[in-house]
């Protein structure tokens, strides 16, 4: 699978620290958003809303991770087959959860 079929130009990609793809994905016109790192200096205003922004969609996006592991075919031990498809097994476990009617644990309307 080629990253041109997984992701488009103009796409975000979330990963977390000490993924270093960034010059991967730069050539496909396509962002890292990765937290920032903390050092003993100070930490700009404007990085900061970012890093919140960015929390928070990392709350609902490992929410959604947890939703998909709870599929009983994720969860339990895979036998030879299952394991030689176990991107498609992920992959519609997860596009599954995308078709409840409620995500989050905050009243839907």
């Amino acid at each position: 699978m080629s990253l041109g079929s997984v992701c488009d130009a103009g796409d975000s990609i979330m990963a977390d620290k000490g993924f270093n793809v960034q010059d991967l994905l730069a050539a496909h016109d396509v962002q890292v958003t990765i937290p920032t790192f903390l050092k003993k200096e100070s930490i700009r205003s404007e990085m900061l809303a970012k890093d919140r922004k960015t929390a928070t969609q990392r709350v609902h996006i490992e929410h959604h991770i947890g939703l998909a592991k709870s599929y009983k075919i994720l969860s339990q031990p895979k036998s030879p087959i299952e394991a030689s498809l176990g991107s498609e097994i992920t992959f519609v476990s997860c596009m599954l959860c995308n078709f409840r009617s409620c995500i989050m644990s905050f009243p839907c309307k």
